[in-house]
């Protein structure tokens, strides 16, 4: 599966970070949930994603791929609490493409979400934490916008250069999210998928 983690635009919105409990709160209105990306199973990059529940099951599509790239995760499919936590980490709201003006909040030890170096031309996000940044004086272009030609060293935590360093432009990098909270469609399927590991019978309305 060819994927990428965004449809790569200078400027789009890039995948979300996720650490620590999900928001109880499911009520949400639509337009207030965050944008989710995904940690896909089978190249761990991350990945746009939307979300979709179908009876006691989860549907994760790709931004940006058809359908035939789309995952089924069934509520009942996890063997124990391991496995749930660690599906759960998988999701996360999008981080931001970086921008130029952004420059002097990146520093040695942030976490970043940046596209490592390809010989296929595939680009694919990683998490890495920026090592140092050798820092430049940023020009302006023609239409009077900073432009930032700094480089960054970024320490690789998963992808094909995991555990090494390479360097990486403004261009290359998305800033993680600082949003905790998750769509409540994955909330409630996190929660299905728990009550039937340990057996706990379903909550029936009135």
């Amino acid at each position: 599966m060819q994927k990428s983690l965004l449809s790569y635009q200078s400027g789009a919105t890039s995948p979300m970070i996720f650490s620590g409990e999900f928001a109880d709160d499911v009520e949400w209105c639509e337009g207030n949930w965050p944008e989710l990306e995904f940690r896909s199973p089978e190249d761990e990059a991350w990945y746009a994603v939307e979300v979709s529940d179908i009876c006691d099951a989860l549907m994760i599509s790709f931004n940006g791929f058809s359908y035939e790239h789309d995952e089924f995760y069934p509520a009942d499919d996890f063997k124990n609490s391991d496995e749930i936590l660690e599906f759960e980490e998988r999701f996360r709201a999008c981080s931001e493409q970086m921008q130029d003006v952004e420059c002097p909040k990146v520093h040695e030890g942030t976490k970043v979400c940046a596209t490592c170096p390809s010989v296929t031309g595939e680009v694919k996000f990683y998490d890495a934490i920026v090592v140092t940044v050798e820092r430049m004086k940023h020009e302006r272009d023609e239409e009077g916008n900073e432009v930032c030609g700094c480089d960054f060293k970024l320490f690789w935590k998963q992808g094909p250069y995991i555990n090494q360093v390479t360097t990486a432009k403004v261009g290359d990098i998305c800033l993680r999210a600082e949003e905790n909270r998750m769509n409540p469609k994955v909330v409630s399927f996190l929660k299905e998928a728990r009550r039937k590991l340990h057996g706990e019978p379903c909550n029936q309305g009135n």
